[in-house]
């Protein structure tokens, strides 16, 4: 098997596997999706939320914020709290709360972007017996984070696009795409900067080559 790396970016890169098959690039893909594990918001204890957002709908939010994650640093029995207070101005007007507002129990967790919006807190004007007020929003909550894999759920998924296509071959045009004949096959990966996008790739190879030792191991032993 040979690799060519096409492009390379911060979080997405391209490349072309060369001596394999396509069951084997689609297994690949598979394992970047299901089983390679990351850290995301499981859990939302919400203390106080006057925002025009539900509940759930806050904590479907929270939890598709993509965590940065160092792989074999957590274990499935880790917990990570973030927290977050906001509220919106006192006059008038409205405040857009970002991710990169969470505080962390662990300073090695925090969002992968500063910059995903969460919420807007509106604060309005109001006129009771000829005295005006301001109604102001409020959100209090503890995100709780675990590590998981993207079989449990979608937003354990470190990659947000995974896809591969078979290169032009000649000698190969009129077999089948299921054909077990070695082709080249170009995968093409993004991830959502949880974790660095080729330690994902490497991390869904190894947990593909763990498993198959393992069914060596009982068969043979």
């Amino acid at each position: 098997m040979e690799v060519k790396i096409e492009e390379r970016g911060e979080n997405e890169v391209a490349f072309v596997l060369s001596g394999v098959n396509v069951r084997f690039a689609n297994a690949l893909r598979r394992a970047m999706f299901a089983e390679v594990p990351k850290l995301a918001i499981d859990v939302v204890n919400i203390y106080k939320n006057t925002s025009l957002l539900y509940d759930e709908q806050l904590a479907l939010r929270l939890a598709l914020i993509p965590l940065k994650t160092k792989l074999g640093d957590y274990s499935a029995d880790d917990r990570i709290s973030l927290t977050l207070e906001a509220e919106s101005p006192e006059r008038a007007g409205y405040a857009m709360v970002y991710s990169k507002e969470l505080i962390s129990s662990d300073p090695e967790v925090e969002p992968a972007s500063g910059n995903i919006p969460i919420v807007k807190l509106i604060s309005t004007e109001k006129e009771i017996s000829g005295i005006r007020t301001i109604a102001r929003q409020r959100i209090a909550f503890e995100a709780i984070a675990r590590l998981g894999r993207g079989s449990e759920h979608a937003k354990w998924q470190p990659v947000t696009s995974c896809a591969y296509k078979i290169m032009p071959d000649e000698e190969a045009q009129d077999e089948p795409l299921s054909a077990t004949k070695n082709r080249s096959v170009r995968l093409a990966v993004e991830g959502d900067g949880s974790l660095p996008v080729d330690e994902i790739i490497t991390e869904a190879a190894r947990i593909m080559r763990e498993k198959c030792e393992r069914v060596v191991d009982e068969l043979t032993g």
